[in-house]
């Protein structure tokens, strides 16, 4: 290992004294960069887990009291003894869906006893992902060897690291989302002439439904984990005046996360191409969090993951007379009565909503549709059009062409 995860161990072990969650935050932070640094030596992968797990219960502690005294009782022996135990484990981390099927009761009327109602679901979850709802999709002919709501097969077929479900999902819930990945990844493998193995970008994507929401984001994408995050929709309130039985394709896809998973997996690409295929001054190839709209002309001129990014962008932004696009133009006029905050000028959001907007204009090119992969859910104006997409599509296509290359 390197010496900098060994001084990470030490400094963890060394850990002691009076600290606040903001201590807590700042280990975790060094942590997490350590881990991306080091993805493909296990011994420092798995013993860095190690520690981050202690941080983070230390994290929940802090938060809940304010200020917490450290004695830390672990010894490099118990690091030694994790590394051993969990040496060779893929599914290390991993969340499975449960087998038994017992808190679910979703629609109708149901045994309440947890055996009783484990029979009663039994093979009467009602999958809405399907193939052939045209609500849903429409493509392509998926194979019947396509084992589109099977979580093996999907992590396998795809290589992903992982498939996580939250506490609240129901079985319904958990084959629904799963059945709609399972539909979305083979569209977007088309889409971007992806090789199945390369579109989890190494094994470092995980898909989590409903398991880290994030205040009211329909979905979020984690840089230090790699997880693309899908928020479960929202029940119908008590006193509702909808029926349990409501609509269960209305239900799934009119509020949560159903439609983000395209915009998530941009910024999958863009911080995969600045921390492991070109590294800059910023993890991701569109400088991130950044607002900066001025054009680094030096980085215009390369013929580099960056420089493609630049340009990308600089169209986005700019048009040719070196005034704003009617794109951006457009966001600004609109910022007041919209509400626009500056998350919607960030340099890695701009780019996010333009490859969901790339992604639903190859859909259409094909004559594809799947509400899972990409569906607008708020206002168009913050979107390309078409005809702007249209514009800038040979860009978005050099870039995903040379990512392609370095997956």
């Amino acid at each position: 290992m390197k010496a900098e995860v060994n001084k990470i161990i030490n400094d963890f072990l060394n850990l002691s004294g009076d600290k606040t969650p903001k201590d807590f935050k700042e280990n975790l932070k060094v942590v997490a960069r350590a881990m991306r640094q080091n993805y493909d030596d296990e011994e420092a992968i798995i013993k860095l887990d190690f520690v981050r797990q202690k941080l983070e219960n230390g994290l929940e502690h802090a938060s809940k009291w304010g200020e917490i005294t450290v004695v830390i009782m672990d010894t490099l022996h118990d690091i030694e003894s994790y590394y051993k135990k969990h040496k060779g484990n893929t599914d290390l981390g991993k969340m499975r869906p449960r087998k038994t099927l017992g808190k679910l009761v979703d629609e109708g009327e149901v045994p309440t006893s947890k055996s009783r109602a484990d029979n009663y679901w039994e093979g009467k979850t009602k999958v809405i992902f399907t193939p052939n709802n045209k609500q849903i999709r429409s493509g392509s002919d998926i194979p019947k060897s396509y084992d589109y709501d099977n979580i093996e097969f999907l992590e396998r077929h795809y290589n992903l690291k992982s498939v996580e479900f939250g506490n609240w999902l129901s079985q319904q819930d958990r084959k629904n989302y799963l059945a709609g990945l399972g539909l979305a990844l083979y569209d977007l493998t088309n889409i971007l002439g992806f090789a199945p193995s390369k579109l989890s970008l190494k094994k470092k994507i995980t898909v989590a439904f409903g398991a880290r929401g994030r205040g009211s984001a329909l979905a979020h994408f984690e840089s230090d984990t790699f997880a693309i995050n899908i928020t479960r929709y929202s029940r119908p309130k008590k006193g509702s005046t909808l029926k349990p039985s409501f609509d269960r394709t209305k239900l799934l896809t009119l509020s949560g996360g159903v439609g983000s998973f395209a915009h998530e997996y941009g910024h999958a690409l863009d911080y995969f191409g600045g921390m492991f295929a070109e590294r800059g001054s910023t993890d991701a190839l569109s400088d991130g969090r950044s607002l900066r709209i001025r054009t680094d002309k030096k980085q215009l001129q390369k013929n580099t993951l960056r420089g493609l990014m630049e340009r990308l962008l600089h169209k986005i932004i700019w048009s040719g007379d070196n005034k704003h696009s009617a794109y951006f133009l457009r966001l600004k006029s609109k910022q007041k009565s919209l509400r626009l905050t500056d998350y919607y000028f960030r340099r890695n959001e701009l780019f996010a909503r333009a490859f969901e907007s790339y992604v639903h204009y190859k859909m259409q090119k094909k004559r594809y549709k799947n509400i899972f992969l990409a569906e607008t859910k708020y206002d168009p104006k913050i979107y390309l059009t078409p005809q702007e997409i249209k514009k800038i599509e040979p860009d978005f296509d050099a870039l995903i062409s040379a990512l392609k290359k370095v997956i």
